[in-house]
């Protein structure tokens, strides 16, 4: 199957390759070479399609059959980063065309690595960044086929902030029945929100986490204001 990679004026740029067999023999995608006219680090694949719909929230996953099958679907506000990790220049390609950029990529660990490193490159965009929290499915196409439209829409309005997906990380990592690994969990939210310059915005995260995970909202103040001190 071969697909047309464009640029966002719709200028086809190079093609993609995807294998429709399963063969050990040979890679699943392969994607034109790069040259002076397409490298993959500077381009969003589907972009030239998407800002035609409101891309006022723009959903980014791993690759373009992703791309395709969102699309199909009716989900139009959705490019393809055209590998594993997004690139700075990618980055500013997303912060030129939405204002709420959602990470929709795997839940493998591969996918979600990607999404650490995409995390830190919007960052430092100044990004309304979310993330897509995809529960019941490997990827965005799975998900769709399973749950519909309709559900993946509500995924993407559900999608949390970049401070709730750290919280989430750190909280997989952790045994919260123990009570050291719960001191730590404690502690490392506390670095995590003291980051949060805004105050508003910081009382509500201490708010939604301590009912989330039955953590006494002073004790989380008490922390915050523990390294705010320090600092």
């Amino acid at each position: 199957l071969m697909i047309p990679i464009c640029d966002v004026r719709g200028r086809v740029i190079a093609f993609g390759g995807r294998i429709l067999e399963d063969r050990k023999d040979a890679p699943k995608y392969m994607n034109s070479p790069e040259n002076i006219v397409y490298s993959k680090d500077r381009h969003l694949f589907g972009l030239n399609v998407a800002k035609k719909e409101d891309t006022k929230k723009l959903v980014i996953v791993e690759g373009y059959m992703d791309v395709i099958s969102l699309h199909q679907r009716g989900v139009k506000n959705v490019v393809g980063a055209l590998g594993t990790a997004l690139t700075e220049q990618q980055g500013w390609l997303l912060r030129k065309h939405s204002e709420q950029i959602i990470l929709g990529f795997d839940s493998d660990g591969a996918g979600q690595a990607a999404v650490v490193r995409s995390m830190e490159i919007l960052q430092n965009m100044g990004c309304d960044m979310r993330v897509l929290q995809m529960e019941g499915a490997k990827d965005p196409d799975e998900y769709i086929i399973k749950y519909g439209t309709a559900g993946f829409n509500k995924l993407i309005d559900n999608a949390i902030s970049l401070i709730e997906y750290k919280v989430k990380v750190l909280k997989n990592k952790l045994n919260l029945d123990n009570t050291i690994d719960r001191i730590k969990f404690l502690n490392e939210i506390a670095k995590i929100i003291s980051k949060v310059d805004n105050t508003i915005e910081k009382e509500i995260y201490i708010e939604k986490i301590a009912k989330e995970y039955q953590i006494s909202k002073e004790a989380i103040y008490a922390e915050v204001n523990k390294i705010a001190y320090s600092n």
